[in-house]
């Protein structure tokens, strides 16, 4: 019995190295998968992400728009209410601008 084990050592390691190279195509094509998925989920992280982004835009833009029309419907009340005081404010505005420019 222990003739054979030494004369047959080669179909030993023939059937190994069989058992790995199936192992590692094994491996390989795991691999490949992972691969896949984890680019998958990437994918979806990424889209989530930039609709959330263009979202957050959306949601600036309105609240600047809504501040700009609340500002400008307080700067025509103000107006209204005292035409005379803006007529001065501009008048002194149009002086300091052209002592300025002159230089």
């Amino acid at each position: 019995m222990s003739l054979d084990s030494k004369t047959n050592p080669q179909p030993t390691a023939a059937t190994d190295i069989e058992a790995v190279s199936r192992q590692l195509a094994a491996l390989r094509e795991d691999m490949s998968q992972l691969a896949e998925t984890v680019s998958g989920i990437a994918g979806r992280r990424g889209s989530r992400m930039a609709a959330d982004i263009a979202e957050g835009f959306d949601e600036a833009k309105h609240y600047a728009e809504s501040k700009g029309r609340s500002a400008e419907a307080q700067l025509e009340e103000s107006v209204a209410a005292h035409p005379l005081m803006t007529i001065g404010f501009a008048a002194i505005a149009g002086f300091l601008v052209g002592a300025l420019s002159r230089r």
